[in-house]
């Protein structure tokens, strides 16, 4: 099992870092690497991160779908219900079409102000509690799955 480590003493002083630990982790390491523990949180943190980077757009460019399945699962396990319905719905209409791969700049620009995704992209903005929470309450849950503390 992958995971971070930090001292007693760093973790009591500098409590945020848990957090950053938890954050390289799922950021640097592929899924593939990690346990059946944290790769609902990894599938989470990178649906969290592209759309709120680039919306249901660019997650579904950057991502694909070949983990799309796991992630709306991923989504149930750390109790994101509303937001594994907005990925549900998003991710019928991504695939409810042929796609032309987006290979540039330019062209990811023009196909993002289509706004097909749009009502998706507003209704994950509008959720209370947002991921960012759900990931928090996960990794409170199962932290010395993620960051040992020693």
């Amino acid at each position: 099992m992958k995971s971070r480590e930090l001292s007693k003493a760093e973790a009591d002083a500098a409590p945020y870092k848990i957090w950053n630990a938890f954050v390289n982790l799922l950021a640097k390491e592929s899924y593939e690497d990690l346990d059946l523990i944290q790769q609902p949180a990894h599938l989470v943190f990178w649906y969290e991160s592209e759309v709120q980077n680039g919306g249901h757009l660019q997650y579904f460019e950057n991502r694909g779908a070949s983990l799309v399945p796991e992630t709306i699962a991923a989504l149930g396990t750390l109790g994101a219900i509303v937001q594994r319905q907005i990925l549900i719905d998003a991710f019928r209409l991504w695939s409810g079409r042929d796609r032309k791969t987006i290979a540039t700049v330019e062209e990811f620009c023009a196909t993002a102000l289509e706004d097909e995704f749009y009502v998706f992209d507003t209704r994950i903005c509008q959720c209370v509690p947002d991921l960012t929470h759900f990931l928090q309450k996960y990794l409170d849950l199962q932290r010395p799955s993620f960051v040992r503390i020693e």
